[in-house]
């Protein structure tokens, strides 16, 4: 049985960079896999794929800084 990726995390000590010519952006990360290991690579989103993270890692931010219950 192959072993699964279990999750992702930003590589660190890396930045994301973005080419304009390809219109994409490239993400370092590191892979984990099930069995322990894991693998450095690159997330690799289009122009829309980014503004939709953003949109997302927007959001996720604003709910830190409010937890639900908290004060403004």
């Amino acid at each position: 049985m192959p072993v699964k990726a279990t999750h992702a995390t930003l590589l660190a000590g890396r930045d994301a960079v973005y080419d304009p010519r390809a219109q994409q952006g490239s993400v370092p990360v590191e892979f984990h896999f099930d069995d322990g290991s894991t693998l450095d690579g690159a997330l690799i989103l289009t122009s829309a794929e980014l503004e939709r993270l953003y949109a997302q890692t927007s959001r996720l931010l604003v709910a830190h800084e409010h937890p639900l219950g908290g004060t403004s």
